[in-house]
């Protein structure tokens, strides 16, 4: 057996966890949990960017759907008119066209 020496020093970093892209990130919530020097923060970085509100769209109506069988669940696939696996956890009913807004951009003159 031949032994292979290490040609390179490096650090050990199992273990280590790097937050150092923490410092410049914008908070996940920005609401009245935030200290004022957080606030000052992200609005020092938020010169000129259009107003945005995300508005809530939850679902209407959630239901738990079970199938004695595999051949029930592909009947169930195929009535849906949907791709699922055995790993889907949720649909949309119509499906959902999730490429519908992947052309639209934010243009001014």
């Amino acid at each position: 057996m031949i032994e292979i020496k290490e040609s390179t020093k490096y650090e050990n970093c199992i273990g280590v966890k790097d937050t150092s892209y923490l410092d410049n990130a914008l908070p996940i919530e920005m609401d009245e949990t935030l200290s004022k020097k957080d606030e000052k923060e992200w609005k020092k970085n938020w010169v000129g960017m259009p107003e945005f509100n995300q508005e809530e769209n939850p679902a209407y109506k959630k239901i738990i759907v079970s199938f004695r069988t595999k051949e029930d669940f592909d009947d169930f696939i195929k009535r849906m008119d949907q791709d699922m696996t055995v790993k889907t956890k949720s649909i949309w009913h119509p499906k959902l066209d999730r490429t519908a807004n992947h052309l639209m951009r934010w243009i001014e003159e």
